[in-house]
């Protein structure tokens, strides 16, 4: 459509209207006006009818109530002593590959994604939540007992978070209104059997938290920090206006629970499939990371929880760089206007929604010296690399502004810790 009608154009997507916009300039006015551009209402007719109390389909107030509870929790430093966790996952994963693989002639692992989807489930939970899924533990058994591909099955959440994965993607894509989408979310059994899974997994880590916190001491996770979060008296704060309500409601827990479980694992799982699939293609860019691990001295048995010690590893930020900019679990960042407004010549009124289409321009040539369509980590590394220097508005993995991804301070850690133990 981009080559069809240029870079402003509109869609429909059955009843939802779109204005697409896809150049630097309209990216940084959608994204560095707040208080133009706010959440698209498009996240509550898709997004909240699955999980309508996650922080992604809240604005003015109660976005802010839910962000105090959550957004700290969700800094990288606070995961700094649990790095050995993520480590000890990725272990388990490399040991069930070896069990299924390491003996076979020629073999095809088809299982690269679902292994990726178990791994991130038990490391997002645990370091969230303190909760052991056992995931890995399930693949594990299976990988030993055979070798036959068609008997590895996700767990039961695993399941689960599929299905309700598949309902979001339909209830985004079909274009029904969102009273007909409801409905028919209400009438699929699979749909609702699977919200059950979800719901008595997500009470289980509540309760569990419940039981072991100490009310005197500061939360050491998210899960905590949001039940310290909790209302001590719903029926009271509902009676206050939104702008005079504190803490979070139990319905309101279970929300953000789910919805961050579904955000926490789904994204990075499809990246480190990406990163695979990409990196296997190119022995020069794996020959370059392994010389990067050597001369900072990581082996092993190297500690990761040293920070400084990672930031050290520029040629592997370059490569997951490079792997998010063409592996987009994105298409673009859409913004409701809260104003009328002008962009680029356009007149937009308060109501309508506007996209900022950055999977085009990462791949756009007019914003890249090297050619955006290959795999080139060295694009970005070194002061003097051709595109070290790109325009900021033009890759925005994780969308932009204050309604960028909260989480993703830790997807980046996660990924680069990752990453670096398959290279070992």
């Amino acid at each position: 459509m981009q080559k069809q009608y240029g870079d402003i154009f509109q869609i429909w997507i059955g009843s939802n209207h779109y204005y697409v916009f896809c150049r630097s300039e309209h990216a940084e006015k959608i994204y560095s006006d707040r208080h133009i551009f706010d959440r698209a209402d498009v996240r509550t007719k898709t997004f909240g009818l699955i999980a309508e109390d996650f922080l992604i389909t809240l604005v003015g107030s109660k976005y802010k109530r839910h962000a105090k509870a959550i957004v700290p929790m969700l800094r990288k430093h606070r995961f700094k002593s649990q790095i050995s966790i993520i480590i000890n996952y990725v272990d388990q994963l490399i040991h069930i590959w070896k069990d299924r693989y390491e003996n076979q002639n020629n073999p095809i692992c088809t299982c690269i994604l679902t292994g990726n989807q178990q791994l991130m489930l038990d490391t997002f939970t645990r370091l969230t939540f303190d909760y052991d899924l056992g995931n890995l533990k399930h693949l594990s058994k299976l990988a030993k007992q055979s070798n036959s591909e068609d008997k590895i099955q996700p767990s039961e959440l695993g399941v689960a978070l599929s299905i309700w994965l598949d309902a979001l993607t339909r209830v985004a894509t079909n274009g029904m209104s969102s009273f007909v989408n409801d409905f028919l979310l209400k009438i699929d059994k699979k749909y609702q059997n699977a919200l059950k899974t979800l719901k008595t997994n997500a009470e289980n880590m509540i309760r569990k938290c419940q039981e072991e916190m100490d009310p005197n001491n500061r939360p050491v996770n998210l899960v905590a920090s949001l039940v310290s979060s909790l209302q001590k008296d719903e029926a009271s704060e509902k009676r206050k206006p939104e702008t005079e309500q504190i803490g979070i409601t139990k319905k309101e827990l279970l929300g953000e629970v789910l919805g961050l479980i579904l955000g926490g694992y789904e994204t990075s799982s499809t990246i480190l499939a990406w990163f695979i699939h990409f990196v296997s293609k190119k022995s020069e860019v794996q020959q370059k990371m392994k010389e990067e691990l050597k001369q900072q001295g990581i082996t092993k048995e190297t500690s990761l929880n040293n920070f400084d010690l990672l930031d050290r590893c520029q040629y592997i930020d370059c490569v997951l760089k490079e792997t998010l900019r063409l592996a987009t679990t994105s298409f673009v960042s859409p913004r409701t206007l809260l104003v009328d407004t002008i962009i680029d010549g356009i007149k937009i009124r308060k109501g309508d929604t506007v996209v900022s289409a950055f999977s085009l321009m990462q791949r756009d040539p007019r914003y890249w010296k090297l050619d955006p369509t290959q795999f080139i980590p060295q694009r970005f590394f070194g002061v003097d690399a051709p595109d070290v220097n790109h325009n900021p508005f033009v890759f925005t993995p994780f969308g932009g502004g204050h309604r960028a991804c909260v989480g993703q301070d830790l997807a980046r850690l996660e990924l680069k810790v990752i990453i670096i133990r398959y290279f070992h």
